[in-house]
């Protein structure tokens, strides 16, 4: 009767080991994926950050007062005409 129960302990210490081995692997694999997705997201912030700093600085340099009158004056036709050379000979 005592080797029985023995038995019994062994075994069910040996299938709780099992388990926690399981779920140890599986937190150590969804923490790996954890640690490749937060990689991957810094990257992605860092390219992002590129393309809003280039989106800003053409957004100024396109509403710029200059090249709002610059195109203004081309379509109007108000661009100033380079006077001809005429040359005497």
């Amino acid at each position: 009767m005592i080797k029985k129960k023995i038995i019994f302990q062994y075994l069910f210490l040996l299938v709780l080991i099992f388990i926690l081995s399981i779920e140890k692997i599986k937190l150590s694999w969804e923490i790996s994926t954890l640690y490749n997705n937060s990689e991957n997201i810094k990257v992605e912030l860092e390219k992002l950050k590129d393309l809003n700093l280039k989106l800003t600085t053409q957004y100024h340099l396109e509403n710029s007062p200059a090249i709002i009158e610059k195109i203004a004056k081309e379509d109007l036709g108000m661009t100033k005409k380079r006077p001809k050379k005429i040359n005497y000979e």
